[in-house]
């Protein structure tokens, strides 16, 4: 699967859960995926098979976004708001004024509408309930490296309201409208130096908690053993004799640890004591 895996640049739901499932030795499935990406452990992407229509832009810090003032519905004051859509970190995305058509693959924000098409397939896969939320900012991707796209539809001509003709020119983003979703022909992947960077992760992890003992630590730990025998009133004077107890205990338990081991720490007691007197 390794090898496969060098050789492409993403991998289905299926393909990335059965990588998973040797990663981790367990069975995974697609849902796991999915609640992995939900929960922001892993980056999930789209294939656009077919081109979509999308509005795209940069991120600024909320401070410096632009805002507008206009009069309120009822006309007695006024309405302040955002040029440009808020997302997680205090960051606005400001478009460009106009539509571009996306292709391939772009990752996935997960803070739009996109995040509930995700969610509803994974309650789907789980037998969940049904996901009713709504967003109406849309479906978001995402280059990777700062740009961000709103995915759009094209209004036909008797949807406009008050209008029966669209724009001129075709392309003017008065024209559209955000999607509600990501489109019915995409497709969710999983770029695989998405995966690679989950498995870096989770190989840190293990090897944290497989660190050597350190010396404090291991005196610590003498001690403590020293302490123990002394409330069973186990001779260390006499370690081959504790250690036969001690070995004869830890089989009853189930999980025997041989005497010669034993006996290589308690001979060990005597100077972690007097390093802490």
């Amino acid at each position: 699967m390794k090898k496969l895996l060098q050789l492409k640049r993403w991998l289905t739901l299926a393909e990335a859960a059965r990588y998973l499932s040797v990663l981790v030795g367990e069975e995974a499935s697609e849902a796991d995926i999915l609640r992995l990406a939900l929960d922001g452990e892993l980056t999930l992407s789209v294939h656009f098979v077919n081109s979509t229509y999308a509005m795209c832009g940069t991120t600024i810090p909320l401070a410096e976004a632009k805002r507008e003032t206009v009069p309120n519905l009822e006309g007695d004051g006024f309405f302040t708001f955002l040029r440009g859509t808020p997302i997680p970190g205090e960051r606005v995305i400001q478009f460009e004024d106009k539509i571009t058509t996306l292709n391939g693959v772009w990752d996935l924000p997960l803070f739009g509408a996109e995040s509930l098409d995700v969610e509803h397939l994974y309650q789907t896969l789980t037998m969940g309930p049904s996901v009713e939320m709504f967003d109406l900012e849309g479906a978001f991707v995402t280059d990777g490296a700062g740009m961000y796209c709103k995915l759009m539809l094209r209004f036909q001509g008797d949807e406009l309201p008050g209008k029966s003709i669209l724009v001129s020119p075709p392309y003017h983003p008065n024209n559209f409208y955000p999607a509600g979703g990501l489109p019915d022909d995409s497709v969710l992947v999983v770029r695989t130096t998405a995966l690679q960077a989950l498995e870096a992760r989770l190989l840190e992890a293990e090897k944290g908690r497989d660190r050597p003992i350190e010396t404090r630590e291991r005196t610590t730990l003498l001690v403590l053993i020293g302490a123990l025998a002394e409330l069973a009133k186990l001779d260390l004077k006499h370690p081959s004799k504790a250690a036969a107890a001690i070995e004869s205990q830890t089989a009853l338990m189930g999980a025997r640890v041989a005497s010669r081991t034993i006996e290589g720490h308690l001979n060990r007691v005597g100077e972690a004591l007097e390093s802490r007197a």
